[in-house]
């Protein structure tokens, strides 16, 4: 390239190209230059449709920092001549092609003009996109087993009744819907926290596992991961190491149900278990509410039958119990029955002699109550009588003496004790807040309010200190 503009040719001996013979010469070299159709590698990059329904791309260096890169295009009347639409529009079972996806294509390399350089498509090798795949996925796979995050949620138990279930699915999808209406048509009360997320692309891996984190800690039962069918390059986002991290380390049980029955990602192989499709993950949840239920019924009615047998028998021992109680009591009041009319013929006895005995004893008083028998002893009874008086009065009057003298001693013995007589002599009485006499410095503590009594007046004081003074 140097040599090109090392030495300028002279004016008469260059040659000018017009703007049409360049383009013509250029066309020409390209022509020379890639007589047939070439094989071309890279990642796809800002794929769009135009009006015409034709497609563009541009294919860059597999590497993300290469700056190489070059325009494809895939016109709507060469994708139907070779067969190339079903790479498009997602017929084709492994591949459609989209952003980030690595390629390999053959195209023709023209130079058109008003557009300049670009690459004109006319096949693709669906075996080199897929094989890729498959290999980013076993270097995944080996990376999960070294981890050992193969079977970590697949250990955790799950729950008997999953009825809050977090949902990580697109918002308004046929999955979404499809499993929503599992749900629904079982009538048991289920919850669902959603969680929209792109479930392709660059973004899918970012809001999946964002969305795995925010439901594990949202306190739900299971989380369902679920998607409809696409190809399989579509599906390969599930094969993403951070996806599948997510899924193997999220705290509750993952269920999965993406793409069709033959497909299994390897968020599929780390969840605790997967799914075929999302109506299938809707139906799993139910049989397993279902199971629950069906068991809650059998030992509720279980119950009832255990509660009516012992009911029944404890019937018949209440009858048993009531009957022998009945017999006992007609015993009982026939015993006591019995003894009654005995007690009673015994003591209709006993008051017929005890009234035959005071009719005897009446008897003898009323003899002794005869009056000649009375006047004959009454002048004996009058001079008993009259010495008993005489000997009462002598008797009273020494009494009256004896106690005078008594009380004589002990009015002296008062006035000698009379508090007051001591309070004038120079004592006083100390008495607490309660008006009790103190006699012992012990009863006091600090504070405590004291009255002292004296002939003249009393004393209020508080107590500053109180203590034993010690004995003589």
């Amino acid at each position: 390239m140097d040599d090109l503009f090392s030495a300028p040719a002279r004016r008469d001996e260059r040659r000018v190209f017009t703007v049409g013979e360049l383009n013509e010469a250029i066309e020409a070299a390209l022509q020379s230059a890639f007589p047939a159709a070439v094989w071309v590698r890279g990642e796809v990059r800002g794929l769009k449709r135009n009006a015409n329904r034709n497609i563009y791309f541009e294919l860059h260096g597999a590497s993300r920092g290469s700056v190489d890169q070059i325009t494809v295009a895939a016109l709507q009347w060469d994708r139907q001549k070779f067969g190339l639409e079903k790479y498009f529009d997602g017929t084709d079972p492994g591949l459609q092609i989209r952003d980030n996806l690595e390629v390999c294509v053959q195209g023709a390399v023209v130079y058109h003009p008003k557009w300049g350089l670009s690459f004109k498509l006319v096949a693709v090798d669906p075996a080199y996109t897929l094989g890729q795949l498959e290999a980013r996925r076993r270097e995944t796979l080996a990376a999960l087993q070294a981890a050992g995050l193969i079977g970590r949620n697949a250990g955790l138990s799950f729950p008997v009744l999953p009825l809050r279930v977090g949902l990580v699915t697109s918002v308004g999808s046929a999955a979404e819907k499809d499993f929503l209406a599992g749900l629904a048509a079982a009538g048991y009360g289920f919850t669902v926290l959603r969680a929209d997320c792109r479930m392709m692309g660059e973004q899918m891996v970012g809001q999946v596992t964002g969305a795995l984190r925010a439901l594990g800690a949202a306190g739900v039962d299971v989380v369902v991961v679920t998607r409809g069918g696409g190809s399989k390059a579509d599906l390969s986002w599930f094969d993403h190491r951070d996806v599948a991290e997510a899924v193997a380390r999220c705290p509750v049980p993952v269920v999965t149900a993406i793409g069709h029955e033959i497909d299994l990602s390897l968020a599929d192989l780390v969840a605790h278990h997967h799914c075929k499709t999302p109506t299938a993950a809707a139906q799993d949840l139910v049989d397993r509410v279902a199971d629950a239920d069906r068991r809650l019924r059998r030992a509720a009615d279980g119950a009832a039958l255990q509660a009516a047998r012992i009911l029944g028998e404890t019937r018949r021992d209440l009858t048993g119990a009531a009957a022998a109680l009945g017999a006992a009591v007609v015993a009982q009041v026939r015993g006591r029955h019995e003894r009654l009319v005995h007690l009673r013929g015994a003591a209709l006895g006993a008051a017929r002699r005890r009234l035959e005995r005071a009719g005897e004893r009446a008897a003898r008083a009323g003899l002794a109550l005869e009056p000649q028998r009375l006047l004959a002893s009454w002048p004996r009874r009058r001079s008993d009588l009259d010495r008993a008086a005489d000997r009462l009065d002598r008797a009273a009057r020494a009494l009256v003496v004896a106690r005078r003298g008594r009380l004589d001693h002990l009015a002296q013995k008062a006035q000698w004790l009379d508090p007051e007589r001591q309070l004038r002599r120079g004592w006083s009485l100390t008495l607490d807040a309660h008006g009790r006499l103190l006699r012992d410095a012990a009863a006091v503590a600090p504070g405590d309010r004291l009255v002292t009594r004296l002939h003249r007046g009393q004393i209020v004081s508080i107590v500053e200190s109180a203590g034993d003074a010690g004995q003589d």
